[in-house]
């Protein structure tokens, strides 16, 4: 009887233990379920991945219906195309053609080059970019890039030499919607947006999630007449003198302080513009097109005494005219418009003289950068100007 009763006890201790073990695998298939689906996507403007969700309706579309028939699981959870350990290092396990699903074979379709994806019209300017989390991390940045002007989603798949980044934003807590507000460039005809986002791989983990947003720039949207301009009625005129130090007033970097774009400093004797979100990253080693900051050139340069501000008395504007006494900014020939001065704050729509050819604002904040959007000299003008004419 007592062998029996053994026996009984052994078997009821094993079934709790195959019962307990089994709870316990459900338990843990659960919250790895869990922390699969519960990431970010971009809703707004809607991602290519939240576009090709039923939700969406997208699903039916020939993109989609394409992505699905190649293989698109984010049709289900958008939120979960990421990596779990990419802490920074996208490009080595990204390769090129595989962006936009973050090399996912199970997402593959997502790659497609296709000039018919779902997509949103934009304007060059202010942007909001909207991230819907269904589960909030700790963020170490979210990042955005853009193509490049001539880029066709329809030749080849995304490639990471096509994008130049163009925000990323500070570290944040966690957050169940993020909302970044990105700069886009000029930019004409259809576009990608590619965004990542990197948690905190020291106080939450080194997980990042990766979206891509189809775009359509549109015509840009028009601003109030242009600061820049010329007037027949002015009831004030007053004079100022530019200094030659166009770093004058400029805090110096410091390696402890938080820069955000469009932010200048003064350092080794040069200017530099903050690109995006930084700290502790030194503008004489971090300074590119797309790297942390814009060099902006010595601080002697750019520089001169001028004439300044014809203001108007009537209340349709506010109209302004310089004379530079540079020589690259003198107006001549046919044209009527001022002489660009470097560093002057310009309006969307205004038109400036320099090295011998008409130039229109396209972007007012770049305009008014000067060095590197200089119209026609700086390296980067293209994405703040348009040429008119020449006025030769």
């Amino acid at each position: 009887m007592t062998t029996i009763n053994n026996q009984s006890a052994v078997s009821r201790f094993k079934s709790l233990n195959i019962f307990g073990l089994s709870a316990l695998m459900g338990a843990a298939a659960l919250f790895s379920a869990v922390e699969v689906s519960a990431h970010g996507y971009v809703s707004s403007p809607k991602s290519r991945a939240f576009l090709c969700t039923s939700a969406q309706g997208g699903g039916s579309s020939p993109a989609c219906v394409a992505a699905a028939a190649a293989g698109n699981a984010s049709q289900y959870e958008p939120q979960s195309i990421g990596i779990g350990g990419a802490n920074d290092n996208h490009q080595a396990l990204i390769p090129d053609g595989k962006l936009c699903s973050a090399n996912h074979a199970s997402m593959a379709g997502l790659d497609l080059a296709r000039n018919d994806w779902g997509a949103t019209t934009v304007s060059a300017g202010p942007t909001a970019f909207i991230w819907t989390n269904p589960a909030a991390h700790k963020t170490k940045y979210f990042r955005y890039y853009i193509t490049k002007q001539g880029f066709n989603p329809g030749a080849a798949p995304l490639k990471w030499s096509d994008l130049e980044q163009i925000h990323q934003s500070a570290p944040a807590d966690r957050e169940s919607t993020s909302t970044h507000i990105v700069n886009l460039p000029q930019r004409t005809g259809r576009h990608i947006v590619y965004s990542i986002w990197q948690r905190d791989p020291v106080a939450d983990a080194p997980e990042a999630f990766y979206q891509c947003i189809d775009v359509v720039f549109g015509n840009p949207t028009s601003s109030s007449p242009s600061s820049i301009a010329t007037s027949s009625r002015s009831s004030s005129i007053s004079t100022s003198s530019i200094s030659g130090n166009t770093c004058a007033g400029l805090p110096t970097w410091n390696t402890a302080t938080v820069y955000n774009k469009p932010q200048q400093v003064q350092h080794n004797n040069k200017r530099y513009q903050a690109n995006y979100w930084t700290q502790g990253n030194d503008p004489a080693l971090t300074s590119g097109e797309y790297n942390y900051w814009l060099d902006l050139g010595a601080c002697s340069e750019g520089g001169s005494s001028v004439a300044s501000s014809v203001t108007t008395s009537t209340p349709r504007s506010s109209v302004s005219s310089v004379r530079s006494s540079t020589a690259s900014s003198v107006a001549t020939g046919s044209c009527t418009s001022p002489a660009y001065v470097n560093g002057a704050s310009y309006a969307n729509n205004a038109l400036v003289q320099n090295v011998g050819n008409e130039y229109r604002c396209t972007v007012s904040g770049w305009c008014s950068q000067g060095g590197a959007y200089a119209p026609g000299t700086g390296w980067a003008w293209t994405n703040a100007w348009t040429q008119v004419r020449s006025c030769q």
